[in-house]
């Protein structure tokens, strides 16, 4: 079962792994990305930075969808990681139950406008984030789980 996605540009990193995989007692990182899905070496490096005792996939978002369908990931926490909010659109199309959805490092860069210290956004990504807001699905703003959420 999903217990969080986050919108994360850098996906598996430090903060991730060592405060909120233990928050949310995570078993397995699902990195959801259609590109990055095709990157040996970057799949390899995202194993090699999960905690033990946990699992790692790296897979596209059609993978996702077929293997959560299939029952793969029944009786595992898992956290989906993406880098844009039109990929949990996809997922959730797709049959995949997200109950919220984090906003956490999204540069400003390419032409985005600063939200916070940490989130900047393109207009597609803020028409994105309110077609996931329209089916129900809340999302916050919150940098590590100790910060206070904040509704986005």
């Amino acid at each position: 079962m999903v217990v969080l996605a986050r919108i994360d540009q850098r996906l598996i990193h430090g903060l991730v792994v060592n405060q909120w995989a233990p928050a949310l007692q995570v078993k397995r990182f699902m990195v959801v990305d259609d590109v990055l899905c095709n990157n040996d070496d970057i799949k390899a490096s995202m194993r090699m930075a999960k905690p033990a005792g946990t699992g790692v996939s790296v897979i596209s978002t059609e993978t996702a969808i077929t293997n959560f369908k299939a029952g793969k990931y029944d009786g595992q926490r898992v956290l989906i990681l993406v880098k844009e909010p039109e990929t949990l659109i996809k997922l959730m199309e797709g049959g995949v139950e997200i109950p919220k959805v984090d906003l956490g490092i999204m540069f400003n860069e390419d032409g985005r406008e600063a939200v916070t210290k940490f989130i900047a956004l393109n207009d597609k990504e803020r028409a994105d984030l309110q077609t996931i807001k329209d089916k129900g699905v809340p999302i916050v703003i919150q940098y590590v789980p100790t910060d206070v959420e904040e509704a986005y």
